[in-house]
C-alpha cells in the first residue's frame, strides 16, 4: 500500500511537470543536462571546451574562433516529404553521444524505426565512432552545438554560430557532411539565455540561424525524461502518449544520456504504443514538419 501511494505521488508530481513542459518547454528541460552532458564519454571534452577563449590570440586556434558566413548541406540526398494525412512521429534524442547511444540504436533497429539525434561535440574516438554508427544506420544527425554551454553560446548570435560551426566541422570530418537541422539547448524560447545575452537574445539567435541556412526544431511532445535526474518509466510513457493525442505530426523530445536508464526502458513501449495509435516513424530533415516555440 505504501509503495502504491509513493508511485501515485511520483505520477502526480510528474504529470504537473509534464503539463508545464508541454506549455513552455524551456528552463527545466536542459538545466540538469547542461551540467552532465559534456562528461558522458570522456573528461577530455570539458578541458577542450574550456581552453577555447574568446580573448585568445587569433593565431592560437583560427579554425575554432572563425565564424563561418554561410551554412551548406552536403549530406545524403533527401526523399520527398510524405503525403499529408499520415500520422508521423519524429523521435528525437538530445545531448549524445553517450554510453546509452548504442542501446538506443539497438532498440530502434529492433523495432524498424528511424530517429533523429541532436548531438554535441566530442573529439574522442568513441564519440566519433558513435557519430558514424548513427549515420550508417540511417538516422539523422542534427546540430545541438559543440559545447552545450549556455553561457558561451547565448552571449550573442555570433557566439552561437561559432560554437555550432565547430560541431559542423567535426561532423563533416567524421561522417562526411554537415547537418542542416538544429536544436537549441533549452529550446528556442529558453530563459537561461538572458543571463549571458540579454532579454532579446533568442530572437536574434534564431534569426541568425535561419540566415545561415539551418532549420531548427523544438518539440510538441515531451517525454519529461529531463524533468528528474531519473524519471519514472511509466511517467515517460504516459507523458508521450497523452501529449500525442489529437496530433498528426509529433516531434518527441527524449535524451541520449548515460544516466537516463528509464528512457531506455520506456522507449520500446513508447514505440509499440505509438504504432498501435497509427503513427509511423521518420527522421527529421529540413523540409519536415517543424514545431518552433519562437519564430524569428
Amino acid at each position: 500500500m505504501g509503495d502504491q501511494k509513493r508511485r501515485a505521488g511520483i505520477y502526480l508530481i510528474g504529470l504537473m511537470i509534464s503539463v508545464s513542459v508541454a506549455g513552455c518547454g524551456t528552463d527545466q528541460i536542459h538545466t540538469e543536462q547542461a551540467a552532465q552532458v559534456p562528461k558522458q564519454l570522456s573528461g577530455k571534452i570539458v578541458s577542450e571546451v574550456s581552453e577555447v577563449s574568446p580573448s585568445a590570440p587569433a593565431g592560437d586556434d583560427k579554425e575554432i574562433t572563425a565564424v563561418e558566413t554561410r551554412h551548406f548541406y552536403s549530406g545524403p540526398p533527401h526523399h520527398s516529404p510524405p503525403p499529408v494525412g499520415n500520422k508521423i512521429a519524429y523521435l528525437t534524442f538530445d545531448d549524445g553521444p553517450s554510453n546509452s547511444t548504442r542501446k538506443i540504436l539497438h532498440i530502434l533497429k529492433t523495432n524498424g524505426v528511424t530517429a533523429t539525434f541532436f548531438v554535441i561535440g566530442t573529439e574522442t574516438s568513441e564519440g566519433k565512432s558513435l557519430y558514424k554508427e548513427i549515420a550508417a544506420e540511417g538516422h539523422a544527425l542534427g546540430n545541438h552545438t559543440y559545447s552545450h554551454d549556455y553561457n558561451r553560446i547565448y552571449k550573442s548570435p555570433e557566439a552561437f554560430i561559432k560554437d555550432a560551426s565547430r560541431l559542423d566541422r567535426l561532423l563533416e570530418e567524421t561522417v562526411g557532411f554537415r547537418p542542416e537541422i538544429l536544436r537549441f539547448p533549452g529550446g528556442s524560447n529558453n530563459q537561461v539565455s538572458r543571463k549571458s545575452g540579454g532579454r532579446g537574445v533568442m530572437s536574434k539567435v534564431t534569426a541568425k540561424v535561419k540566415e545561415q541556412g539551418y532549420q531548427y526544431f523544438d518539440w510538441n511532445v515531451s517525454s519529461t525524461d529531463a524533468a528528474a535526474p531519473v524519471q519514472d518509466k511509466d511517467m515517460i510513457i504516459d507523458s508521450v502518449l497523452s501529449a500525442s493525442k489529437g496530433k498528426k505530426r509529433i516531434i518527441v523530445l527524449m535524451h541520449d544520456n548515460t544516466y537516463k536508464t528509464t528512457t531506455l526502458e520506456a522507449l520500446p513501449v513508447v514505440i509499440r504504443k505509438l504504432k498501435a495509435a497509427g503513427f509511423r516513424f521518420d527522421k527529421l530533415q529540413k523540409s519536415s514538419f517543424t514545431f518552433q516555440f519562437l519564430e524569428p
